[in-house]
């Protein structure tokens, strides 16, 4: 994995955050928060459970923050939490056998023809489905390696794995996918 030199301000703020300032931790977090909605939304696919989800997380954070080594990367430690409190809303979803729809809008840019635009969001659904069929950990090293492109190395951290299993997990995540895809076309 690259040597990667945190910025000064990033140190100094987790300190702060240690001795309790809320501001600091305030600060900390906005520079990632794009990055945790991101994985939030790639994982929930809706945008009520992904805000929730990262308020956990900032929440939780704030709590553990005084156990955080300063001067390492605070992007990894905050995406992990993110995405553990993306698991529980899966999981309680589950328990409570909510409908697992997916909210997600797909519109188009008016530009292409009704044939196209529904051949396009059929595509769409088939890609989208076969990926949340996925073992939850693969649809999350896929979601940081190919939507936030995160290093191997950046995913390893993320996920305290060594590297080995990372790439181990991406070879057979794509390969489900390609097969869950293939079958799919073939019966269409």
């Amino acid at each position: 994995m690259k040597n990667q030199r945190l910025p000064d301000w990033e140190t100094h703020l987790v300190l702060r955050a240690q001795d309790g300032e809320e501001v600091a931790f305030e600060l900390l977090v906005d520079e990632h928060r794009p990055l945790m909605m991101r994985l939030a939304m790639r994982l929930l696919r809706n945008v009520d459970d992904a805000n929730d989800a990262v308020q956990d997380a900032m929440v939780k954070g704030f709590r553990a923050i005084r156990f955080f080594e300063a001067g390492r990367p605070v992007r990894p430690w905050l995406m992990r939490i993110c995405s553990n409190c993306c698991v529980d809303e899966i999981r309680r979803r589950k328990s409570v056998g909510e409908n697992l729809d997916w909210h997600e809008n797909t519109l188009s840019d008016g530009g292409q023809t009704v044939h196209a635009e529904a051949e396009e969001r059929v595509r769409r659904d088939v890609i989208r489905q076969a990926f949340s069929r996925l073992p939850m950990r693969y649809r999350e090293i896929m979601v940081m390696r190919h939507f936030r492109n995160m290093e191997v190395g950046e995913i390893a951290v993320a996920l305290n794995k060594p590297e080995g299993t990372i790439k181990s997990w991406l070879f057979r995540a794509r390969a489900l996918l390609k097969k869950d895809l293939q079958l799919a076309l073939n019966a269409a």
